[in-house]
């Protein structure tokens, strides 16, 4: 009954989750028509703009917002979407082209050419896009791609429709027209929307207060008004130090949002004719929109380069924070992990000592009760506590500036529990051996004890961070030393052994006994520990 009633639930609990993530699916559906439905309207927005403010676009524009929509949507939209968002630029730049008296294979053509733009365009930004790429090097790939590649192709496209046309003007003349305006499109729009977007999602810029994000556009748009509406004179270039100073002071978003406020006012001169003598005197009105197109690709690049060294010089910070946590963050563990060992070593001194006492007691009992009836066996009760005593005292050095002394009587494992230890790891697989040199003694047990942990943990290492591995363990016991050796061949599969609570408490433990240990990679590519302790003879 219980089975059935969890099995139950359980499946209720599923369908749930299954009809929350459809209720998701559809949510999301319809966030992506409405998604769609905005970007086919700004479409038509940026390309009617030309013919609203003047009925005859021959001349040319500025640049064409409608490509920097196109290519900004296909970047923030899966590809599976694409074909949905294409078809509706298509219809879109169809019924804007033979709304103004184009043919229906022009409108076609056309047609074909704005959604092959940001197609290719966005299909090389993705294909060749990497997470951990610097913003140089993918700033460098969104102009190549995005701004290049793309318009490329669509004007190739868009000035063989025009040679087959018969137009008045030639196909080549077209075609270079429409480069340079999608080219600045995407420079102008689609790098504003993209870098909004990043900078809501990583906030990959420096933060500004909304007042300056309204600010900086409007004045840059009062400047380029000023300069190129009423004033007449070729001083344009006094719009480069804002656009500087949006870049350092807001990085992309900032100074790609001052850039369209510059770039739309001066669409609006190129298009009512205003734009004359703005930037060279005594020129032509093709020349005045080549220059005017030539400043705003200049001045825009120009900020944006400097924008991006204030995003790596953000990036740079952050990853210097980052690694300075880290380190203190290794820090702090390790000063927890050897407080953690020294209270651990502490805990088997007081067994230790207590346990010595305990013995001292018990001697000198049977010692003053034997006195008199057997002096010899008083004698050797009294060197028992003599030696006890010794080995004691030796202990307790080693415990001295040790902290909390709470008592745990569980009792350590010593080097004579070595051999189990290596049976249970090669029953388990690991390719072990263990071999002792020189004539066993008796240790102080805190010695004793710190061997089999040191053994203990380099071995775990070796399990828990070597593949293929062939351990040799060594003990060796030499005159006033002893010596261990835990040395494994093979190849380490993560981590580089020098950090760890484990490593901290071998190094602890060989510390406090005034030994010496050696942690690292040898030189055939293996790992070893290697530890001395001091052993004071009686």
């Amino acid at each position: 009954m219980v089975v059935f009633s969890w099995r139950k639930a359980n499946r209720v609990g599923t369908d749930t989750a299954a009809l929350k993530a459809e209720a998701g699916i559809q949510l999301r559906a319809s966030h992506f028509a409405v998604f769609v439905a905005i970007v086919g309207a700004l479409y038509v927005l940026g390309a009617e703009s030309a013919f609203w403010i003047q009925r005859e676009a021959a001349t040319g524009v500025a640049f064409f917002p409608a490509a920097g929509v196109t290519l900004a949507a296909l970047a923030v939209t899966p590809r599976q979407r694409w074909p949905w968002l294409l078809a509706t630029i298509a219809v879109a730049e169809a019924a804007v082209d033979l709304q103004h008296g184009q043919t229906l294979w022009m409108a076609l053509g056309f047609a074909a050419a704005n959604t092959a733009e940001p197609y290719v365009g966005a299909t090389l930004l993705r294909g060749t896009f990497r997470g951990d790429a610097s913003l140089r090097r993918f700033f460098t790939r969104y102009i190549l791609y995005a701004v290049i590649a793309g318009p490329l192709v669509g004007a190739a496209i868009g000035g063989t429709v025009a040679s087959f046309a018969g137009l008045h003007e030639s196909g080549a003349s077209i075609a270079t027209k429409w480069f340079i305006g999608d080219a600045l499109g995407v420079l102008v729009i689609a790098t504003c929307a993209l870098a909004w977007r990043e900078q809501h999602q990583h906030h990959v810029d420096p933060h500004v207060p909304w007042l300056e994000v309204v600010a900086f556009p409007l004045f840059t748009a009062t400047i380029t008004s000023v300069l190129i509406l009423f004033w007449h004179e070729p001083l344009i270039y006094l719009v480069l130090p804002v656009l500087m100073w949006a870049a350092v002071r807001g990085g992309f978003s900032l100074v790609t949002t001052t850039g369209v406020a510059m770039a739309l006012v001066a669409e609006i001169a190129v298009v009512s004719g205003k734009s004359r003598d703005t930037l060279v005197s005594d020129a032509g009105t093709g020349r005045q929109l080549l220059y005017l197109q030539l400043f705003l690709a200049v001045a825009l690049l120009s900020a944006l380069v400097l924008a991006i060294e204030v995003g790596e010089r953000i990036r740079a910070q952050r990853s210097l924070r980052k690694a300075q946590a880290a380190r203190l963050l290794e820090r702090v563990n390790t000063l927890d992990a050897a407080a953690d060992e020294r209270r651990r070593i502490a805990r088997e001194v007081h067994d230790i000592v207590g346990h010595a006492l305990n013995a001292v007691v018990l001697q000198a009992g049977g010692a003053r009760r034997v006195l008199d009836k057997d002096p010899p066996l008083a004698r050797e009760l009294i060197e028992l506590i003599e030696n006890t005593g010794r080995d004691a005292f030796r202990d307790l050095d080693a415990a001295l500036g040790l902290v909390d002394h709470s008592p745990d009587l569980s009792p350590g494992r010593s080097i004579a529990d070595l051999p189990a230890l290596v049976g249970a790891l090669q029953r388990a697989g690991l390719d072990v051996t263990l071999t002792v040199h020189g004539e066993p003694r008796p240790l102080p047990r805190l010695v004793e004890w710190s061997a089999f942990r040191i053994v203990q943990e380099a071995l775990t290492n070796v399990v828990k961070h070597t593949a293929d591995a062939r351990a040799r363990v060594e003990v060796g016991y030499e005159l006033d030393t002893l010596a261990l050796l835990v040395e494994n061949s093979g190849r380490r599969v993560d981590g580089n052994g020098n950090g760890g609570r484990g490593v901290v408490g071998m190094r602890e433990r060989a510390t406090v006994l005034g030994g010496q240990i050696e942690i690292g990679p040898d030189q055939h590519g293996g790992y070893t520990v290697r530890a001395r302790i001091p052993v004071k003879q009686s």
